[in-house]
């Protein structure tokens, strides 16, 4: 187990490390041009490749984490789809009309892998005679959900989904991460989770996180009119999440925690 606790180990730097990519990029690009309204207008700058680079490797690493506990793991996995569709479905802007039909082969071609994915994870679920916990079932009910109605949606109305899902996937990259770092307070382990016993060592960092994003979000609804309001908000938000990781991580060098993980099959 050595070896997978180390990969997970790097999985978990990589993320650190595309995010910190994505804020050089950016930088870089607003020191030479000015300020974009937003981190998704960034797409149309020369930090564009970079965006959609760093939106899609993030997603797959979410992905591939395992979670400490079913809930968290549903989170991670729901955040992880929804993070590449915000790159792959740029965010309308002014004098740049979206290419809808560069916009359906790269929503399509994701959806139909992930349709992949899932069918894999289901035959490999019935064959090792394994029965989903309840948060495990929340998942699969989750993500076959968003993937109908991405599917639907994109088929039936082309113009519709490029002009708006890009918004939908954002929200639904964010909301599930803020449910992980909930879920790593000790309340999240012991009530959301039902774990038998809390594990963390930063309950009141984790917290002040959550209280953190509150008024983040707060201030972008009583300034929302600012030109660079959601700009704020998404760089804010970011930052928190950045932080949540770096401590998780530290919070998760434990060996007596390795073992158990190790005991756990995770």
């Amino acid at each position: 187990m050595v070896a997978e606790l180390t990969t997970y180990r790097y999985v978990r730097f990589a993320l650190l490390a595309l995010l910190l990519t994505l804020a050089v990029s950016v930088g870089a690009e607003t020191a030479r041009a000015g300020w974009q309204t937003s981190l998704s207008g960034y797409y149309y700058t020369a930090a564009g490749p970079v965006f959609i680079a760093v939106l899609g490797a993030v997603g797959v690493c979410l992905v591939a984490l395992r979670g400490f506990t079913d809930a968290e793991d549903v989170c991670l996995n729901l955040s992880g789809i929804s993070a590449p569709m915000v790159a792959f479905v740029p965010t309308p802007a002014a004098g740049h009309p979206p290419d809808v039909h560069a916009i359906v082969n790269n929503a399509l071609s994701f959806l139909v892998v992930l349709a992949i994915g899932y069918v894999v994870v289901l035959v490999a679920t019935v064959r090792r005679h394994h029965r989903p916990t309840p948060w495990g079932v929340v998942g699969l009910v989750a993500t076959a959900a968003a993937w109908i109605v991405g599917m639907a949606w994109i088929l039936l109305d082309h113009t519709s989904f490029a002009a708006h899902a890009h918004a939908l996937a954002g929200v639904f990259t964010f909301l599930p991460f803020a449910g992980v770092v909930v879920l790593n307070t000790d309340w999240g382990v012991r009530v959301l989770a039902r774990e038998a016993a809390s594990r963390t060592r930063f309950d009141a960092a984790y917290w002040a996180i959550v209280a953190g994003m509150v008024v983040v979000v707060a201030v972008f609804a009583l300034v929302h009119a600012w030109a660079y309001a959601l700009l704020g908000v998404e760089a804010g938000l970011l930052a928190l999440f950045a932080l949540f990781w770096v401590l998780q991580t530290v919070d998760l060098l434990d060996p007596e925690r390795d073992l158990a993980s190790v005991a756990r099959g995770r």
